[in-house]
């Protein structure tokens, strides 16, 4: 079966329109229902249940909707084992990266590898380390670069490659700095950490945990980046690697705090493909 049929129809599934899938496909619409039908035809049912401009999955539709992204991973899987039997690093390599070490750490590896390597077909994704995290559990990419949890899942092989020190920061003149005993103070300022129910998040109520420290009223941002610029604003406190404190933020705590790691997660149970291992010895 033509793999790009299953895409265009997970596709569809996804974005529930024509127009934008098609769009997004770059294909016009009648030729994405020429896809669907063609896929119809194959299947040997309907996928979907059309009215008007409205449609939806028929039951065929859905049990093809749940098969499909694992078929199109093991297709990809298997031509991947194939093309590495000859010893080659070619082929397609699918990983994820958080924000922060994609503009912090990775760029020099990319251009390494990239050189390289120039028969693999780098594929990356910006994301957020749970979500990463998810994706590799899922087979839907092979190689992520996170901020690991504080509990770390079994299913997945950590390799460390970067630590920072993390320390109390906040704007020099902020009225924190006045106070007889700052880190005891905390609670009665605002804090600015990362969102609820995320792996930085996590980490760092737990590194405050650890120093015996409590937060009050919590605003949040998406990224350390913002984060500090929000603190050097005098919006609040917050939890830094030492390399984002820079005037006007200062150091609350000292050097000898916590610590947090980052590096690369894979599934264990994978084999991994000879870009991917490539990938790994470069980092």
């Amino acid at each position: 079966m033509d793999t790009e049929l299953l895409k265009s129809f997970l596709t569809l599934v996804r974005l529930k329109s024509f127009t934008l899938a098609a769009k997004e496909l770059e294909l016009t619409q009648p030729a994405l229902s020429k896809r669907i039908k063609r896929l119809e035809t194959i299947i040997g049912s309907n996928l979907f249940d059309r009215v008007g401009n409205h449609f939806g999955l028929t039951q065929a539709g859905e049990l093809l909707a749940n098969k499909a992204p694992q078929l199109l991973n093991n297709i990809s899987s298997s031509i991947q084992e194939i093309r590495d039997l000859s010893g080659q690093i070619s082929g397609q390599l699918n990983i994820a990266t958080s924000h922060y070490i994609g503009l912090h750490y990775l760029p020099k590896h990319l251009e390494a590898f990239i050189s390289e390597y120039p028969q693999v077909d780098l594929h990356i994704d910006f994301i957020d380390s749970g979500l990463a995290y998810e994706q590799v559990l899922s087979g839907d990419i092979e190689l992520a670069m996170v901020t690991f949890p504080y509990t770390k899942d079994p299913r997945l092989s950590h390799i460390n490659i970067w630590q920072e020190q993390m320390q109390i920061a906040c704007h020099k003149t902020h009225p924190i700095t006045q106070e007889p005993n700052p880190l005891t103070s905390l609670a009665q300022y605002d804090a600015i950490l990362p969102p609820a129910h995320t792996f930085p998040r996590e980490l760092f109520e737990n590194n405050l945990q650890e120093l015996g420290i409590e937060h009050g009223r919590v605003k949040t941002a998406n990224y350390l980046e913002v984060i500090a610029k929000l603190a050097a604003c005098k919006m609040g406190w917050t939890i830094l690697p030492q390399a984002l404190i820079e005037p006007p933020l200062i150091a609350l705590t000292d050097n000898n705090q916590s610590i947090r790691e980052m590096g690369i997660i894979h599934r264990e149970t994978k084999s991994l493909s000879n870009a991917a291992k490539s990938f790994i010895t470069l980092l």
